[in-house]
This record gives C-alpha cells, structure tokens and sequence, in this order.
C-alpha cells in the first residue's frame, strides 16, 4: 500500500473510515464494490449472511444505476450488462439472477478489502468470504456500522455521491471539470470569479477528513441544521476574495483544489475564518490531501486537480500550489481558538 494511502487509513483507525479508504482508494475496474456497500448497508447486525439473502439488494441498486448511467464497468459490455438489458424488456427477474449468480460473486467478495496495490488487514475487515458455504461471515467491524442508522445513512450517502463521480468520469472519459450533482445531473462548478453553489461537495470531500472539521477536527454532522456548530459548510481554504482579485489563472477559487469541509464555528462563527488564509499548517494539510487525490484510480477528481492547476503531476501539484501560497505571505493568518 502507498504511503500516502496508509498514512490516511492509519490515521483513525475506525469502521466507517475503513469504508472510506475502501471507496476512495479501492481499484474501480467496475462498479460492483459500490453496489455491494450499498446492499451491505441495508442489512441489520447479524452473524453471517447468505449470497442469497444479499442478491437482490446488491443486484437492484446495480440495475438502478446501470439504467441511469451504463458506463459501470471499464470493459464495457458483458454478460451482466446484456442480462441487464434483457430484463429491461422481459422484466424476467429469474433469469437475470440467473445469469448474475454466475459472475458476480467471482470477484467481487474478494476484492472488495483491496486498496492501494495492498489488502486490508484481517482485523479491519469488514467481513470473511466463506466460498465453500456461499455467505458472508460478518465481522465486528461491519456490526459496529449496522446497529446505527446514522452511521449507515452517511456511509450510503457518501457511498452514492463516490459511485456518481465514477460514473461520470468513466462516461465523460475523466472529465477535467469538478463535477456537482444538483437537481438530477451533473453540472461544472469550475467557474471563475462567479460563487456558485457548492453544497455537493460535502459529500466528496467530507470523507478525506474523516467525517471531521478541516480546521478544529470537531467531528461534522451532516444530519444538523445550519445553525447548528457541527453543520458542515464548504469553506474556500484560499479564499475566494483574494484568488479572485488576484486572477490567478487558470486557477478558480471554486476548484476542488481549494475546497474543504468546515464546521460553522470556524467558517462563519464569531471567532471564524472568514476571507483569511489560515496559517500554513492548514495548507500544507491541503497540499497533502491534494496530492492524495493523486493516488486515486479512475475517477475525474484526479483529473481535476491536475488539470485545474495545469499539472502533469504530483511533483507540479506541490510547485504551483507553493507558488499559489506565496502570494498569501503579507496577510495576518487564521487558526480556531479550540481544536478537538
């Protein structure tokens, strides 16, 4: 496993952050890993579950995301895709699974724990393939996320918004844009000096920090209201004021590059951030989460970070984003009063 990777999942060494290294860093040959987390989220705690008992929701949100967006598998067309298709028309249920059971359980179990070039450890698993009895032994890892619905719901909705961003590279052939799932479809939000609306980003970026505020690390809620402290707010860490009036292009305020997720005491609290750069701590913890997004396999984040800093690479990534941060030198820096 890359350092970087690993420096990531050892860094909270939780369930839900096992599943996040697992979305963000597991190899998208095909889009089975997140149908299998989705189906693995509908389930209650339990010992063990048959394949069986897991086919249908694993196969429905499959299908479901196959008939809004076919490019769910690198290859193309292929068995399950034609099956796919076939039901579109018969709407053969039997038939389908028939065809499904043959395939989908080749891999897909037995690659889900792989990231990074590496496996996950035995004990951070969230579950043991049984092939001989066709089920899947649940660990206390995965429990731990099945007996609270909050935990479920977040894992879903990031889930989601990750299986979306694949989906739309794989059709736009890794699309350089940052990419907003808004009211049905996906719209560019790589503008310059406009604001736009960057509410979708929560859920892309919130994962990174581990469910965490960027600034004081006081754990966000996405569940709470906007008045509430915990709310998450899309916080411009740069801000938007100064890139804009510096005009620094092709660089935009509103790239993923300069996104975090921050909780509403430290971006518009009364001790808050507000159009101040934070000290250099925070951007060096930026450039680091950037040049992660490096390692990523297949999906237009990547993409976007080096095209929106005109960067073939991680190495370019650090220069022009040191460059970027020179500019900053002569303004009063920013730090929360409380860190958790």
């Amino acid at each position: 496993m890359k350092k970087s990777i690993y420096s990531f999942t050892s860094a909270e060494l939780t369930p839900i952050n096992t599943v996040r290294t697992i979305l963000l860093f597991g190899n998208n040959v095909s889009t089975y890993k997140f149908a299998l987390c989705s189906a693995l989220m509908k389930q209650n705690e339990k010992n063990e579950i048959k394949f069986f008992d897991l086919r249908d929701d694993f196969l429905n949100e499959l299908y479901k995301h196959y008939i809004s967006c076919p490019h769910q598998w690198t290859a193309g067309t292929n068995s399950v895709t034609n099956a796919f298709d076939e039901y579109k028309l018969d709407g053969d249920w039997d038939k389908l699974t028939g065809v499904a059971e043959k395939n989908i359980y080749n891999n897909v179990f037995d690659a889900f724990h792989n990231v990074g070039g590496a496996t996950i450890s035995s004990q951070f698993r969230l579950f043991e393939h049984d092939k001989k009895s066709k089920k899947l032994v649940f660990t206390d890892q995965i429990n731990q996320l099945l007996v609270s619905s909050s935990l479920k719901t977040i894992i879903q909705n990031e889930n989601q918004s990750r299986w979306l961003l694949v989906e739309e590279a794989w059709k736009n052939k890794l699309s350089p844009n940052l990419l907003e799932y808004d009211n049905g479809e996906f719209v560019s939000i790589n503008k310059f000096n406009e604001r736009v609306n960057l509410r979708s980003a929560v859920n892309v970026l919130l994962p990174y920090q581990h469910g965490n505020c960027f600034y004081c690390n006081k754990k966000i809620n996405v569940c709470s209201n906007k008045e509430e402290h915990d709310f998450p707010d899309v916080d411009h860490l740069l801000p938007f004021k100064f890139l804009s009036a510096f005009d620094i292009h092709p660089l935009s305020p509103n790239g993923i590059w300069n996104l975090v997720i921050a909780c509403q005491e430290c971006n518009r609290g009364c001790n808050g951030k507000f159009d101040k750069p934070p000290k250099k701590l925070f951007f060096d913890k930026l450039l680091n989460r950037n040049l992660l997004f490096i390692e990523e396999h297949r999906h237009s984040l990547k993409n976007s970070i080096l095209l929106s800093l005109s960067a073939n690479s991680a190495i370019e990534v650090e220069a022009i984003m040191k460059s970027v941060l020179n500019k900053f030198s002569l303004f009063d820096s920013w730090e929360p009063k409380n860190k958790y």
